[in-house]
């Protein structure tokens, strides 16, 4: 049992330190006690005598920033491993900001990670790593998990882009074959069935994530290509659960509220990730805490791999206006298929190296979050994308990796 003291000089910052130092626990798996006197206790304060100095009163002035190393300096000019942790782990980069790129989301460039060139670095470990090391006890070093996860937002399209890109290449048969399976009621990207044979053969399992509101928004935007509720969605979507696999709500760019989707989805859903990656801190993490949804698995940038808030594991985000916990976890967002295909623009040899290696950076202390979506499971216009899930898939198992469950993330990682 480890005992904290928090100072008085905290003042209003109380509540951020003891819900920094919860997180911190729970990575570490270490149970602590917060005493109302610092006998026998680490003393967690602003002053130069505290075992944990830190600042974290100041983090929420927008002209502060990290500096070279990534981290905030506290009053003695000593790294601030306390509130670096906090800002890095909440996102508070994003609360002010006000420059959003075309899908009014908050921008990769505008970012400290693109700044510092620190996207692949899980500087919240390290941050929890030095404070283990203050208190004098082990290091985390615990087996990454995977966190597999497909979101279905087109099971249709396989006629117009893969047929475009078949009949490009000379490909009639293909396109032919195509246009067959939309007639037997079986298109290319109905493909559930086929990934889940697929990642069963591989031990592996993953979430798969439904629209509920159908069509285009504008010009730039589209919702779902199927009626969610119709008897062939239905009846995958049944599929996915009977085979142990299991789904959540794709929150969709309508205006509708969560609770307005909810309804259209049969059910309370235990996970939500948001089309397009399409939200705003802190107002979306309101949202999807008072729906009653207990997992999110948005965070994550669409530009670039890697940590979108520096930090490899699932946590409950900070209520600023609660000091508590927001109830649900959230599930950053590492490696996705689009990002590589739409944003980058790399060829598959190309992103299949930048993939790996982040895999082998990140072999300890990360849940690695992988989406690859359901029409990158073909080969015609997303050529070579299902060959390379197959590598992945083959990683995990040749790795003895497991992949986790949005069940076993909220009982490991929650601390609400």
């Amino acid at each position: 049992m480890i005992k904290f003291y928090l100072h008085n000089d905290l003042g209003e910052s109380k509540s951020k330190a003891k819900y920094t130092l919860n997180v911190w626990a729970r990575n570490t798996q270490s149970k602590i006690l917060f005493s109302e006197n610092d006998e026998g206790a680490v003393t967690v304060g602003s002053g130069a005598d505290a075992m944990l100095n830190t600042s974290l009163s100041t983090i929420m002035n927008d002209s502060i920033r990290l500096n070279e190393q990534g981290l905030f300096n506290n009053n003695s000019r000593a790294p601030d491993y306390l509130a670096s942790a906090f800002y890095m782990l909440n996102s508070v980069q994003e609360y002010y900001d006000q420059d959003k790129d075309d899908l009014n989301r908050f921008k990769y460039t505008n970012s400290y990670q693109f700044r510092l060139k620190n996207t692949k670095e899980n500087r919240v470990q390290f941050c929890f790593d030095e404070i283990s090391k203050i208190v004098g006890i082990p290091l985390r070093k615990e087996k990454s998990k995977f966190y597999l996860s497909h979101d279905i937002d087109s099971v249709y399209g396989a006629i117009l882009e893969d047929g475009f890109n078949a009949i490009k290449r000379g490909r009639f048969d293909a396109f032919l074959k195509m246009l067959f399976n939309i007639a037997i009621g079986r298109p290319d990207w109905l493909n559930i069935d086929k990934i889940m044979k697929m990642e069963s053969e591989y031990g592996c399992m993953s979430v798969f994530y439904w629209i509920v509101n159908k069509g285009r928004i504008n010009k730039r935007e589209v919702n779902a290509d199927y009626s969610f509720q119709s008897k062939k969605i239905m009846r995958l979507f049944q599929q996915v659960q009977q085979n142990g696999y299991e789904n959540g709500i794709h929150k969709s760019i309508s205006n509708e509220s969560f609770q307005q989707e909810i309804t259209k989805f049969g059910h309370l859903p235990l996970a939500n990730r948001f089309h397009y990656l399409k939200f705003n801190l802190p107002q979306a993490y309101s949202e999807i805490d008072k729906s009653g949804i207990k997992l999110d698995a948005s965070l994550g940038f669409a530009e670039d791999i890697g940590f979108r808030n520096s930090y490899g594991l699932p946590f409950n985000p900070y209520n600023f206006e609660t000091g508590e916990p927001f109830s649900f976890v959230e599930v950053p967002l590492h490696i996705m298929d689009r990002t590589f295909f739409q944003y980058k623009k790399y060829s598959i040899t190309k992103a299949h190296e930048e993939i790996f290696d982040f895999f082998e950076k990140n072999r300890e202390n990360c849940v690695v979050s992988v989406l690859w979506h359901n029409n990158f499971f073909t080969n015609y216009k997303f050529k070579g994308y299902l060959g390379l899930y197959k590598k992945i898939l083959e990683y995990i198992f040749e790795n003895k990796f497991k992949t986790i469950t949005n069940q076993e993330i909220i009982s490991n990682y929650s601390i609400a």
